[in-house]
């Protein structure tokens, strides 16, 4: 996953978005005062089901061997600094719950259940209470499972959406004074976002950009995950997998609005291709490395 700057003039007609292609329906609902937690790239997601079903989200950091990467913070142009390991904490008074949210079926090749886990060396951690709801953006990518030769499709995000009750406001705690962690310039009336995203540090062809997030999927599984990885490892990209990578290019819409009016939005980064990490329902605490 890789940034660039880029303006993008969407016209956005108000609509409702059918998230994945996986809903048709038009959600009648209104959406008074909602938070949206969108983590592009390769984060895992942890379920806590022993912690009033609160969600730990975190991104190993890259062997020294491997690609490196960078982490940026609610759409800014420049990364983090890539030498430090960033925590955050939401809090969302009003809108925390503790029942398991529901996730959108298009995200079940990928979730999974454990109770052997760790976090380890990450480039960044987020505390997140039980959102009402965990779905995505954008289209998936054909994988297959390598012990079993099973297809699946991969999205290239989580997002974790809250409502919240009257006019509560969520709290974003930040591990680094040097964070501005205030919502992200793209939230709007009614609809407050925060933004994670993890992605390879030098510019990758789609081609390239597809084996190292095969790889990378497979080392989080090592790391953090060894009882799933023997089951859930992905296999390497066959040639026929690379021309549908050239054909089918990832852009995650710079404008993800419910009912908004008709506007104009500057986009500092399109999203190229890349997966996401997976998300796993534990009722264990993490082992201590």
């Amino acid at each position: 996953m890789q940034r660039r700057d880029v303006l993008k003039a969407l016209a956005a007609f108000p609509f409702v978005v059918a998230l994945g292609g996986c809903e048709g329906k038009t959600d009648n609902k209104s959406h008074s005062n909602i938070v949206e937690v969108h983590l592009d790239g390769a984060f895992a997601l942890v379920i806590q089901e022993n912690k009033a079903n609160s969600i730990l989200a975190f991104s190993p950091r890259p062997k020294a061997a491997d690609e490196p990467h960078q982490f940026y913070f609610n759409g800014s142009p420049r990364p983090e600094d890539p030498g430090k390991s960033y925590s955050f904490k939401l809090s969302a008074e009003g809108g925390e719950r503790d029942s398991k949210p529901e996730i959108n079926l298009g995200l079940k090749d990928f979730s999974f259940s454990t109770e052997r886990w760790r976090v380890g060396d990450s480039l960044a951690v987020i505390e997140l209470p039980a959102p009402r709801r965990i779905t995505f953006s954008g289209h998936r990518t054909p994988v297959t499972f390598l012990s079993d030769h099973r297809a699946a499709f991969m999205p290239t995000n989580h997002i974790l959406e809250y409502d919240l009750k009257d006019s509560d406001k969520p709290k974003l705690e930040c591990s680094e004074s040097s964070l501005r962690c205030d919502p992200s310039p793209d939230s709007f009336p009614g609809v407050t976002r925060f933004f994670f995203e993890i992605g390879p540090k030098r510019s990758l062809d789609l081609s390239q950009s597809h084996s190292h997030a095969i790889n990378f999927f497979n080392y989080i599984l090592q790391q953090s995950f060894p009882d799933l990885e023997k089951r859930f490892a992905l296999a390497p990209e066959s040639p026929r997998g690379q021309e549908h990578a050239q054909l089918h290019p990832r852009a995650v819409p710079a404008v993800f609005q419910y009912e908004a009016p008709a506007s104009l939005q500057r986009a500092s980064y399109v999203v190229d291709c890349e997966f996401a990490g997976p998300l796993v329902s534990t009722r264990t605490a993490p082992i201590k490395p």
